[in-house]
């Protein structure tokens, strides 16, 4: 047909088929015009980004291994040498991590190995409901008698429901033998406010336990419950929540006081729009956060009490030493330290080792649980072996601070050891501050003292009773009903 009208240019006006194909052709030349100038602007962008990796490689490379020797000057055997080293620690850090309790939260997502799956438990249904029909939706032919029938359980919450307004006729008396009059009591009758105790715990949960701002908790409040209250109205709750419970906040504090070892650490927290700083104070059963504007000894001493006797297990603060000469400093910021330098610095390489090599022989040795005599010659066979390693020379001024480091806490290194109840590093205490960082991330600051206040002794509650295993909630309402 095309070459037929190519002879006959006529046939082109009348035939409606060269046209169509025609318009084809314009169509796909269009089209690969298109692809063309798209392939240029992709080569533009392709090379726009591996000029950019350059740059940013040739910026990287400056503090990767040896900063003397670039990169492109090394031989391969060279830098075979320092993957490998790289390697090795990761290998190191994981096997470290596998051994202890972090793992389990910082470990590969989903079920371990060889771990049962754990399954739902189903209820016992409440109701049973017979889904029938009549009719086919498609044709309306009737269905007459079913031909199978299956079975699902659905769980499902119910409709939020409006809260419920009581009115409290409280009497009063009179007691002779006391000479006194006496006030008649109810639990759902509050001493303050014209709020009962479900809204009381459920405003404050969601304020910390949910993470949730004072607008956030009312519009919460509003939509589950129908129930209107303004920002302030929510602080006002959980302030009286936190007066509740200011004894048992007070009992968590003497019962640190009395701890073997207590964990510590601290981070900044913007009250007012300065920085003050958030403590917290933990064992095995108790978690406190203290909210001050002071990082000194006189926090330790405020929350800890003078006569404190027991371990501290922190990263090293000056604040530490000037409250207590019994410190176990953590591990972990020690490692972090070494393996930070030792990639930057070849002469570190040596020391980031050593120090894994001395850690992971002394938790061999802890495994079989030795007694205090093989304790005491392994605590001095781990401080020789580390000061041998600090008293050698280094050239870098980076390798040099990091042997200042381990020589200012050589004291405080080895307590773990000899001491079965003190851990190696201060990893709890971190896990113990990451809600609080979350918490601070969202709100940004508190306003004022009469918030961080409420913040601590709201905090401190709910983290103790999840350390003990109970229900925050259970135990509130408990609390402010009694």
């Amino acid at each position: 047909m095309i070459s037929h009208a190519s002879s006959y240019p006529e046939c082109e006006s009348v035939c409606s088929k060269v046209a169509e194909l025609k318009g084809k052709i314009e169509a796909l030349k269009e089209e690969i015009r298109d692809l063309r100038r798209g392939k240029q602007e992709a080569e533009k962008k392709v090379n726009y980004q591996k000029e950019k990796y350059a740059r940013l490689w040739e910026k990287y490379r400056k503090f990767v291994g040896n900063p003397n020797k670039p990169s492109s000057k090394k031989t391969r055997a060279e830098k075979e040498e320092e993957k490998r080293r790289k390697r090795e620690r990761e290998e190191r850090r994981k096997s470290e991590e596998d051994e202890s309790e972090e793992d389990e939260e910082k470990g590969v997502p989903g079920r371990k190995t060889g771990h049962e799956p754990a399954w739902r438990e189903k209820p016992d249904p409440e109701e049973e409901i017979d889904v029938t029909q009549d009719r086919c939706e498609d044709c309306g032919n009737p269905l007459g008698d079913p031909i199978n029938d299956y079975i699902r359980v659905i769980t499902d919450v119910p409709e939020p429901e409006p809260p419920t307004t009581k009115q409290f006729n409280i009497f009063e008396y009179y007691c002779g033998p006391c000479d006194k009059k006496i006030l008649a009591t109810d639990p759902d009758c509050p001493d303050e406010g014209d709020y009962g105790p479900n809204t009381l715990v459920q405003t404050t949960l969601f304020r910390f336990k949910e993470r949730l701002p004072n607008r956030k908790t009312a519009d919460l409040l509003k939509t589950h419950y129908g129930l209107e209250i303004s920002h302030g109205t929510v602080f006002n709750l959980t302030k009286r929540v936190a007066d509740l419970l200011d004894p048992h906040y007070e009992g968590v504090k003497m019962e640190l006081r009395k701890a073997v070892a207590v964990h510590v650490d601290e981070t900044r927290y913007s009250v007012g729009g300065k920085d003050w700083w958030l403590w917290s104070f933990s064992d095995d059963e108790h978690v406190l956060y203290r909210l001050v504007n002071s990082r000194g000894s006189n926090v330790l001493e405020e929350v800890l009490g003078e006569d404190f006797n027991g371990w501290i297990i922190s990263d090293g603060l000056s604040a530490y030493s000037a409250f207590t000469d019994k410190q176990q400093r953590c591990w972990s910021h020690l490692f972090r330290e070494a393996e930070d330098v030792s990639d930057k610095f070849e002469e570190a390489v040596p020391i980031d080792e050593k120090l894994h090599e001395i850690y992971r022989h002394i938790d061999e040795f802890l495994e079989g649980d030795p007694p205090p005599p093989e304790r005491e010659k392994k605590k001095e066979w781990a401080m020789d072996a580390m000061k041998e390693m600090t008293e050698e020379e280094y050239e870098e001024e980076k390798v040099a601070d990091l042997i200042t480091y381990i020589e200012n806490g050589m004291g405080h290194w080895f307590p773990y050891v000899v001491e079965p109840d003190v851990d190696p590093t201060n990893n709890q205490a971190e896990r113990d501050l990451r809600e609080p960082i979350v918490i601070r991330k969202i709100i940004g600051t508190l306003r004022n003292e009469k918030g961080t206040r409420i913040f601590e002794r709201v905090m401190t509650m709910i983290a103790t009773w999840k350390r003990q295993g109970l229900n925050p909630k259970d135990e509130m309402l408990r609390i402010v009903r009694s």
